[in-house]
């Protein structure tokens, strides 16, 4: 049965049984009228007759089994029927079309053709039932999905060479690839959109949400091409690893979009706040000053013609009475401005101890 592909080298490892059937008169025994019709000879037999010397020419390498001898047998028949079987190790080459892996197929062959007789002498041609599974082929990654064969001549300089070719058809088992590949770089992109949530002031996390994301398809995309031969064309699965990443590259573009959106609005808000506190203030220092201004005009022409008068009249004044008598009606009109009417109070006591000076001396 087949054991194993590669997809790296490109080839196919084949362990079956091969038999060769052609006829040659020389060698019949019929006349001797023995009574068996067919006589089974060693392998040491088959390098003293003549053989139609046929060989895979494609195979890259090819080797029969020997445990714990040689494992071939030759049968000859009483009409000169030759029957030569081998059990053959092959290895050869496959084609290989990644541009849809991993849902491909490959196709291998072999091909055999006699190498030193051409069709003068000899001609191949395959048997009824040219082949026979004698077990269901089990590979981990592919399947067999069916093979055929065919007969073709190939011209050389020397003549025209029979070939009998069989061609097997193999189908990759995807599952692997849909388990370790699409589902979790599938997961991993949708784990990069969770940043879309995030407040947009948390750029550091969104950051490295989607940095680990990029890194984890990278990775994931490696491991898988680390297994395939290398291809200058686009395959099925470079095509969902590119979108993947993609998906991811635009969501810290969308970042940095947001961010930089953000950091306008926030500058521009920052500024507008500080022209309305600086306008704010502004206006209520001008206020503070008009109303300053205003009292002190007010008070200038209210309290001094009263004290003046107050003077004239020679009316004993006194500190406590000025304070008993305009205490609370100046402390009502002046309540925020106390040091001017402190100012004024000195100066009526002054008055006050000068007139009594006068009046006693005049008693």
């Amino acid at each position: 049965g087949i054991t194993a592909i590669s997809e790296l080298t490109g080839d196919f490892e084949l362990d079956f049984m091969y038999s060769e059937i052609w006829q040659d008169p020389r060698l019949s025994f019929k006349h001797l009228n023995i009574c068996s019709s067919n006589i089974t000879l060693k392998s040491e037999f088959r390098k003293r007759i003549w053989t139609p010397d046929t060989c895979i020419i494609n195979s890259r390498d090819s080797s029969i089994h020997s445990s714990p001898s040689e494992n071939t047998f030759v049968i000859l028949y009483e009409n000169g029927l030759v029957w030569s079987n081998f059990r053959l190790k092959v290895k050869a080459p496959c084609k290989m079309d990644l541009r849809m892996f991993p849902f491909d197929s490959i196709h291998c062959q072999l091909v055999f053709e006699s190498y030193s007789f051409n069709t003068d002498e000899v001609r191949l041609s395959w048997h009824e039932k040219p082949l026979t599974m004698m077990q269901m082929v089990e590979l981990p990654d592919f399947e067999l999905t069916g093979w055929h064969t065919k007969h073709e001549k190939s011209e050389y300089p020397n003549g025209v060479w029979d070939r009998a070719m069989v061609k097997f058809t193999f189908a990759r088992r995807y599952g692997f690839y849909l388990f370790h590949s699409y589902f979790p770089t599938s997961l991993t992109v949708i784990s990069s959109w969770v940043g879309f949530f995030f407040d947009v002031r948390a750029a550091s996390a969104r950051i490295t949400l989607g940095v680990s994301s990029l890194l984890a398809v990278s990775f994931q995309f490696g491991s898988v091409l680390r297994h395939l031969p290398r291809a200058s064309y686009i395959k099925c699965l470079d095509v969902w690893m590119i979108s993947s990443v993609i998906f991811i590259f635009c969501t810290l573009v969308e970042l940095a979009i947001i961010c930089r959106l953000n950091r306008d609005e926030r500058e521009k808000e920052i500024g507008s706040n500080a022209v309305k506190q600086w306008i704010n203030r502004t206006r209520r220092k001008s206020n503070r000053e008009n109303l300053i201004n205003s009292n002190m005009k007010v008070s200038q022409r209210q309290n001094i013609p009263s004290i003046i008068t107050a003077t004239k009249t020679g009316n004993p004044i006194t500190d406590a009475d000025f304070a008993s008598n305009s205490k609370e009606q100046l402390s009502s009109q002046y309540r925020f401005f106390k040091w001017p009417i402190i100012d004024v109070r000195k100066l009526l006591g002054q008055l006050c101890n000068r007139k009594w000076k006068i009046t006693s001396a005049q008693v």
